[in-house]
């Protein structure tokens, strides 16, 4: 019996990635435009004029500041969040950023409480904005210009504070939408005179119009159903000849499959299969009904009512696995052949894959990815490229194994390119083991690889007892990450072997599947499993012609993908028909909410009220 995998598990994030196309305000040119082509009128301020002056000042600046909302015509949009209420917010945010001031990234609070600093020059004309530094040594932009001033004012007028010669305008402006007004700017903008700075003048404005609207968009992956009437043993997660159990706390990701029963007391979050029966009981907790299935993690009778978890299937051809080791014998190039055990270690200086057998030259990957050893194997290292290692004996975890190129871990993660799929086979007559020595060095141990045990087991040695126990509560647990597929004959051992309320190996395992596998694009020499495509039709990611126009669908154009269908057992939600042909997308991570905001140049924003008011707008920036 295959004994407990413990405390599984694989943090799937929805989290969503921010993508902004700025068209407006993020331009320099366009504000330098507008302040510049905006002739100023001449006057002189003398004595009383001030506050007078300060208001028209402030007046002119909200003016000159819708108008360049106005002349810009904004389109940009934002995608990948993860609420609508995310995605209004995060509009916004970008809609404030060149009035306000602040760089990409920041919060909605920053940038909607940003001050901006501008200046007057009245013997000149000219308005300046502060870009850093304070007003009198800070760097300006000259707005009629575009060129920046160094030293700030102190450098173009030494008396600047005194002379009645420059205003300061500070502006904030802040926008929101709402379904009792929508699409509203506030701006207000404080002006005084700097030789009289307690005279201060601030109007306030609203202003409305143009359409901002969110919407649930398709913009993530799409797939198509494979074609294959063959299934391999890397198709599966996991794949076992006989009965299996899984514990309460692992979550398995990949088609799981037993030629016997398969105890599921953990989280199955894609499909299982047995040829006996599928279970939900957990035998590290009483026997419990603890089992979940599919991405939504439902109990067992909704599994088996929606193909999620199927039983009576046909049995996997494992002799499929001594054929293969026969063909990697009788492919295997001679400098790749070793005739008793070897110690076969990867690597990969510079990026490129090479493999060093038994000590000896540094080599190239074999060209047709066959090593072939006629003993037992110990294998380790860095792969680079693809590979498959045939062991006539057992293959021994000398260390971690990992790839340069990551395996897929996600099933919504786009495919990358063949080339760069770093893949490696690992068949075993006997048995894969995770000897005593790696893992007393490795109490964290990664196997990025496709493993087959074609007549043994996966795990610690059967001799389990010659290893260290501890509490399966212990803390920091024994991680093992196992990413890509396992396909075991046997349960005579496996990575965790429970003793009561101890545990020998890593009880904490995270078993993933590598989406680079599906579908047959398994290892070099990786062999069938079985000639049935019922278990194994899968979803694999459309890069095609229509990808554009899929992504750009919204939710109600889609038709809901009916429960119990090999389709939504698959994850799949919805679908659309396109060119004559289905297309499919999971709601796990596909959905994303974008939003589009939008004023043309003949939809312009008009002033609903303006008032002036006695608080000033202050910048609180430390």
């Amino acid at each position: 019996m295959r004994r407990l995998h413990y405390f599984g598990w694989r943090q799937r994030k929805g989290i969503a990635l921010l993508l902004v196309m700025f068209i407006a305000f993020a331009s320099l040119v366009l504000l330098t435009t507008l302040f510049g082509s905006l002739a100023p009128r001449r006057v002189s301020v003398l004595g009383g004029q001030e506050s007078d002056r300060a208001l028209a000042i402030a007046d002119g600046t909200i003016d000159r500041l819708l108008g360049l909302i106005n002349n810009t015509g904004l389109t940009f949009s934002v995608a990948s969040q993860s609420s609508a209420q995310d995605c209004t917010q995060a509009l916004v945010t970008d809609l404030l950023l060149g009035i306000n001031g602040g760089s990409t990234g920041d919060s909605y609070t920053t940038v909607s409480t940003n001050v901006r600093h501008y200046f007057y020059d009245i013997t000149t004309d000219t308005y300046y904005r502060l870009e850093s530094g304070t007003a009198d040594t800070g760097t300006l932009t000259n707005l009629s210009t575009g060129s920046p001033v160094y030293g700030g004012l102190t450098g173009m007028d030494t008396t600047y504070a005194t002379d009645n010669r420059w205003f300061e305008m500070d502006a904030n402006a802040r926008y929101w939408y709402d379904s009792s007004k929508p699409d509203t700017w506030q701006i207000e903008v404080t002006a005084y005179n700097l030789s009289s700075p307690d005279i201060k003048r601030t109007i306030r404005a609203e202003a409305n119009r143009g359409e901002m609207s969110t919407a649930t968009v398709a913009n993530g992956n799409w797939y198509v159903p494979s074609s294959s009437t063959t299934s391999y043993f890397s198709d599966y997660s996991g794949l076992y000849h006989s009965k299996v159990n899984f514990g309460k706390f692992e979550v398995v990701v990949g088609y799981v499959r037993s030629d016997d029963d398969l105890n599921m007391g953990g989280w199955a979050m894609t499909r299982a299969f047995a040829h006996g029966t599928v279970t939900d009981i957990a035998i590290d907790d009483g026997n419990n009904h603890d089992g979940r299935f599919g991405i939504d993690g439902v109990g067992l009778a909704v599994a088996k009512s929606q193909a999620l978890a199927s039983d009576h299937v046909d049995a996997a051809s494992w002799p499929n696995g001594s054929a293969a080791l026969t063909t990697l014998s009788s492919n295997a190039a001679s400098n790749y052949t070793v005739s008793g055990n070897a110690t076969i270690i990867f690597s990969a200086p510079g990026g490129v894959g090479k493999v060093t057998i038994n000590g000896g030259a540094l080599l190239s990957l074999p060209a047709n990815g066959a090593i072939y050893v006629s003993g037992d194997a110990t294998v380790s290292g860095t792969v680079r490229g693809q590979v498959t290692i045939g062991a006539n004996g057992n293959i021994y975890i000398g260390d971690d194994i990992t790839y340069v190129n990551p395996p897929r871990l996600d099933f919504n993660a786009p495919p990358v390119n063949p080339s760069l799929q770093d893949k490696l086979g690992l068949i075993a007559k006997n048995n894969i083991i995770i000897p005593v020595s790696t893992y007393n060095a490795n109490k964290t141990l990664t196997i990025d690889a496709a493993l087959l045990a074609v007549t043994g087991y996966f795990g610690i040695d059967s001799n389990y007892s010659s290893y260290s126990y501890h509490s399966v509560n212990s803390s920091p647990h024994w991680v093992g990450y196992w990413n890509g597929s396992q396909s075991i004959y046997s349960g005579a051992s496996a990575p965790a072997m429970s003793s009561g309320s101890n545990v020998y190996g890593y009880e904490e395992q995270h078993t993933n599947y590598d989406w680079n596998l599906t579908n047959g694009a398994r290892p070099p020499f990786f062999p069938a499993a079985d000639d049935s495509t019922a278990p194994t039709i899968q979803y694999l990611n459309y890069t095609g012609s229509d990808l554009a126009t899929l992504q750009a669908l919204i939710q109600a154009q889609l038709t809901v993908v009916t429960p119990g269908s090999d389709a939504y057992a698959n994850a799949m939600r919805y679908s659309y028909f396109l060119n004559g042909k289905t297309y499919y997308c999971s709601n796990a991570t596909s959905w994303n909410y974008s939003g589009t905001y939008t004023a043309t140049k003949n939809s312009l924003y008009r002033v609903s009220w303006k008032e002036e008011i006695a608080q000033p707008v202050v910048d609180t920036t430390p």
